[in-house]
């Protein structure tokens, strides 16, 4: 599994000098940020973050004109040079009906092998169907493994944190904001769930100990970061001062 620090730097974003001077500074850009016209080349040259960019845009028909094989070749071609989301990507086309194919076998294949790469969307996804089972996607996917499925949710927890921390540490560009939202929204998730798991022992035994760490780690991160705490933490640590009472 990649650090979060190559999947910013190697998959995620590209530097923008100031200038040609070796002292001007530099920010880190989205890929969404190139037009047409500099993205191909890119994704021709093999950069791995422009080919998963560029298959983004011809799966949603952005700019370009829907293409769902040509985006397949696109996410592919990142893929094989290790991007996450790229991997992800492959996976989550063949999860619902809306490209023509829906296959579970091929899904949760893929979703592993993304997860394992280190997609952070890919270890939450398959951190739910390993605590659902089989029986939430019509017989299909892996069985039910509570403590697999604590696992994944756990990895997905520190992956965002450490994505988020690597965004605020350093000059990015105002494209990211849909992105990061999506990296915040299951960073918030991810806390709650492996919290709640081991708090309740869902399936795994009950480790207040662990809990209280993760939920401790992660409303210091919130604090520093967004100058508030998160209400979610706040509750769920209240609810291992009461366990522990119990």
């Amino acid at each position: 599994m990649i650090s979060a620090k190559e999947y910013f730097e190697e998959y995620l974003t590209w530097k923008k000098k100031e200038s040609n001077l070796r002292s001007a500074k530099y920010s880190y850009e989205s890929y969404t940020s190139l037009d047409l016209e500099d993205l191909i080349p890119e994704a021709e040259a093999g950069n791995p973050g422009a080919q998963e960019e560029l298959g983004e845009r011809y799966l949603f028909s952005i700019g370009l004109k829907q293409d769902t094989e040509k985006a397949i070749e696109s996410f592919q071609k990142a893929a094989d040079q290790g991007h996450p989301d790229a991997m992800h990507m492959l996976a989550d086309i063949h999860r619902n009906d809306a490209y023509d194919l829906l296959d579970y076998e091929i899904y949760f294949e893929l979703l592993e092998k993304a997860a394992e790469r280190g997609s952070w969307k890919a270890m939450f996804n398959y951190s739910c169907a390993l605590y659902k089972g089989k029986e939430a996607y019509e017989g299909h996917g892996p069985e039910v493994d509570k403590p697999g499925a604590l696992t994944w949710s756990s990895r997905c927890a520190v992956m965002t944190m450490n994505l988020l921390e690597l965004f605020f540490q350093n000059e990015c560009g105002n494209e990211f904001t849909d992105y990061l939202d999506g990296v915040f929204a299951l960073f918030i998730q991810s806390v709650n769930v492996t919290a709640r798991q081991v708090i309740r022992g869902d399936g795994v035994p009950k480790n207040l100990k662990m809990a209280k760490r993760l939920l401790s780690d992660a409303q210091k991160f919130y604090q520093h970061y967004f100058g508030a705490r998160c209400s979610d933490f706040d509750t769920l640590m209240q609810h291992c001062e009461e366990a522990k009472e119990s």
